[in-house]
């Protein structure tokens, strides 16, 4: 079968992580990718793992670079075998809306995070974990293959490997059986033993014949009781029917009764309502005598409205004649007082014209002082930058100081060594010929602004000053000009109001009035006014003589008719033909039919309860045997889950086993072929044990790694982590990935071991179209067929 090799092409990166945009592409053969720590040479491949399988290379989140716009993108550009692969990523919004799609050539084949992913893994033939650990490596994942304890070294190779997952589902397998024998153990307790389970079985038969005993009771009883009901209901519906004829008789004599009390009632308003005629026709005779004192007192009410009426208009022209003389010493003040505040306001339109043009300078002169508060803002938080930067370096230089030659690189992890004194003069002078000349420069230009923002304040205040004592010279003004606008409304009142009485008194003209006169017609007036009240209220009594004439004729009539009623209801009493012994006697044939028909229901109602305990009894009993026998079925599948995890169990260890045997045996060959051509035939062989303990035999003889000198370790790491990765995409199917990467691996290798090791990587070469180095030792760079540098 053809192996499929996937390549990179080419990378585009937008917004991710400190790339605003950047473009990179891939060639074939050993490649450098170099330049100054933090220039995102690690990136680059974060950015591979994250078009690929959506998630991030590295804990570090996916930042968009600071003052950036749009969303995050990266689109990778890969081949396989000349079929070429588009995948791109996307964060898209406000919200960082995820987005993704997988094209072979310019044809989409899958759309949207999770199935881009799934896409992938199927087309790769890996998924993320042991993509990652086949394809990338790191020096501190290196150094860690031999530094570390040896639990610590097993841990780790089997997680990069991705044994691992055989080890959870081990674990997964003997907690289930654990579980299993709980619940098998547990279950068996509940199970009935044989003699209950036959004694259940009995009691179940007897209880069942004893039910349908009781059954045929049941019937016969029913039967009886249904004959003494039938018996009961016909002597309680005579009864009815005797009651029934008392209660119809009882409403005949109600009736009898309530028709005597009307007659009495109507009777002794007829004689009331004679009294009340007799007494109404004697005060007619009084009412006629006294008629003309209505037409007297009429005439004096007449007298009295046109007196009323001179009253009013004497004493209105008195009240006008008043006013208009206060009104014409109103007029005199208000015209003086509007010419006042006339001559005051006139230089209010001066004022204003100054204002506006105060106010435009100052306007102009605040804008130069806002623009250099931002020029003097920008130029304080640039020097504050710079001075973070030397504290940050300064700080480096105090840490390599006191640790001396055997600190680490502030940009790698390996010791300076014979590297100290340079690295300390470059960030001395990174110190004082980059950030301190900055600050000295920036300084000048922050002094220079500062004193023409002092003088630009000083004239701002003068304005400002000015302006304040113009504006508050027109705000006086302007309430005089209210006041002006005020005082004319009311001359313009007092002018109105004098010429409307002037008008009012005209049309009164002259008007006599005698006020003796008029009390004297209020008193006559006084003196008739109760009798003629008195003569209304007899006018009204009166009045009502013909109707109660009317109401003593229909009451004559009433009183006929209800005693004919009474007669007709007298006789229909006689006629009656209720008897209360019979009525009597019917009540106790009911009595002893309703006592036989209850006694007979006890009796089936005691038959019924005992033959619904029984048949409670039956179910309890069928119901705890049926519970059983579904427990014993329920065990025996328990069982059976027991005996499959058992062969389950089996077949994971005998996996487990075989892949041990194929993966260190596997590891230990391709490192020892490596090994062997970069020292040259020096170190014959690599051995890996089976708990991924590492030896390399020299002359011979088998020694274990932590032996030998640093160098020779950092070589060893190298073509173990090489072969590791090779062997893993040969487990996981996925021998058709054609790169790998590998981040800063030089560690503290003298030039001889570089060589060495860039010869290691370029005999696997020949597996690898393209062969990825990270570093920050630009120095190297003519070791590689290519380089990016960053």
């Amino acid at each position: 079968m053809t192996r499929l090799i996937m390549t990179l092409e080419s990378l585009k990166l937008q917004n991710f992580k400190r790339y605003a945009s950047y473009e990179i592409t891939f060639e074939s053969g050993l490649c450098g990718i170099l330049g100054r720590n933090g220039r995102g040479k690690s990136t680059i491949f974060d950015g591979v793992f994250f078009a690929l399988y959506g998630e991030n290379r590295t804990d570090k989140k996916l930042i968009p670079t600071a003052g950036s716009t749009g969303g995050v993108k990266v689109e990778l550009n890969f081949e396989i075998e000349g079929k070429s692969y588009t995948a791109i990523r996307e964060f898209r919004g406000k919200a960082l809306t995820a987005y993704a799609t997988l094209k072979e050539g310019d044809a989409s084949i899958a759309t949207g995070a999770k199935e881009v992913t799934a896409s992938v893994t199927k087309l790769l033939g890996m998924g993320k974990e042991a993509f990652l650990h086949t394809v990338f490596a790191s020096q501190k994942e290196l150094t860690a293959l031999s530094s570390m304890k040896n639990d610590e070294r097993k841990a780790m190779m089997r997680r990069l490997l991705g044994l691992e997952k055989i080890d959870k589902i081990e674990e997964m397998i003997r907690e289930e059986l654990r579980e299993l024998n709980r619940e098998l153990k547990n279950a068996s307790g509940f199970l009935l033993s044989d003699d209950v389970l036959k004694q259940h079985r009995d009691d179940l038969a007897s209880k069942t014949a004893l039910s349908q005993s009781l059954e045929a009771n049941l019937k016969t009883l029913t039967e009886e009781s249904l004959k003494l009901k039938t018996a009961y209901e016909a002597a309680k519906a005579l009864v009815e029917t005797h009651q029934r004829a008392k209660e119809e008789r009882q409403k005949k004599l109600d009736t009898l009764e309530k028709g005597q009390q009307t007659l009495t009632l109507h009777q002794k308003q007829l004689i009331e309502l004679e009294t009340e005629l007799k007494t109404l026709n004697a005060h007619q005779s009084h009412y006629t005598a006294q008629l003309p004192l209505k037409t007297q007192l009429s005439s004096l009410e007449h007298s009295l409205k046109a007196q009323d009426e001179l009253k009013t208009k004497f004493l209105q022209k008195a009240g006008l004649e008043k006013e208009q003389e206060e009104l014409r010493k109103g007029y005199t003040a208000r015209k003086e007082e509007v010419a006042q505040l006339t001559k005051t306001i006139m230089p209010l339109e001066d004022l204003q014209k100054q204002l506006q043009s105060d106010q435009t300078a100052l306007a102009e002169l605040k804008a130069t002082l806002l623009k250099l508060d931002t020029e003097i803002t920008a130029l304080t938080s640039e020097i504050g930058s710079h001075r973070s930067n030397i504290a940050k370096v300064t700080k480096q230089v105090a840490t390599i100081t006191d640790l001396g030659r055997e600190s680490s690189c502030p940009t790698c992890t390996r010791p300076l060594m014979e590297q100290y004194d340079s690295v300390l003069t470059s960030l001395h002078t990174e110190i004082n010929e980059v950030y301190q000349k900055q600050i000295d420069l920036l300084q000048l230009r922050l002094n220079a602004l500062s004193e023409q923002k002092a003088s630009s304040q000083k004239t701002s205040d003068e304005a400002q000053l000015k302006c304040n004592t113009v504006q508050t010279q027109i705000a006086l003004l302007l309430s005089k000009s209210k006041d002006l606008l005020k005082a004319q409304e009311l001359f313009r009142e007092v002018e109105t109001r004098g010429m409307s009485n002037k008008a009012a008194l005209a049309e009164l003209g002259s008007i006599t009035y005698d006020e003796n006169a008029h009390n004297a017609l209020k008193e006559q007036y006084q003196a008739l006014k109760p009798q003629v009240e008195e003569l209304i209220k007899l006018e009204a009594l009166i009045a009502t003589i013909p109707m109660k004439t009317e109401a003593l004729q229909a009451l004559q009539t009433q009183i006929k008719t209800d005693e004919a009623s009474i007669a007709s209801f007298q006789a229909l009493i006689a006629a009656d033909t209720y008897k209360e012994q019979s009525h009597t006697e019917a009540i106790a044939h009911a009595k002893a039919s309703e006592t036989a028909k209850d006694a007979k229901g006890v009796e089936l109602n005691g038959l019924v309860l005992e033959q619904t305990n029984i048949r409670r009894d039956i179910e309890a009993i069928d119901k705890e045997i049926k519970r059983d026998e579904a427990q014993r079925a329920s065990l025996k599948a328990r069982e059976n889950d027991r005996d499959d995890y058992e062969k389950l169990k089996a077949v994971m260890s005998e996996f487990k086993t075989h892949i041990n045997a194929r993966v260190a045996p596997r590891i230990g060959e391709v490192a020892s072929e490596m090994y062997s051509r970069i020292t040259r035939g020096r170190y014959q062989h690599i051995e890996v044990s089976p708990e991924f303990d590492f030896y390399i035999y020299d002359n011979g003889e088998r020694y274990p790694i932590e032996r030998f000198s640093g160098g020779e370790i950092d070589l060893a790491n190298l073509v173990l982590r090489i072969a590791i990765s090779k062997t893993l995409g040969e487990l996981s199917g996925g021998g058709n990935i054609g790169f790998l990467a590998f981040d800063e691996v030089f560690g503290s290798q003298d030039e001889e071991r570089r060589i060495q090791i860039m010869e290691a990587f370029h005999t696997i070469s020949e597996s690898y179209r393209q062969i990825f180095l990270i570093s920050h030792e630009t120095e190297i760079k003519e070791m590689f067929e290519r380089v990016v540098e960053l």
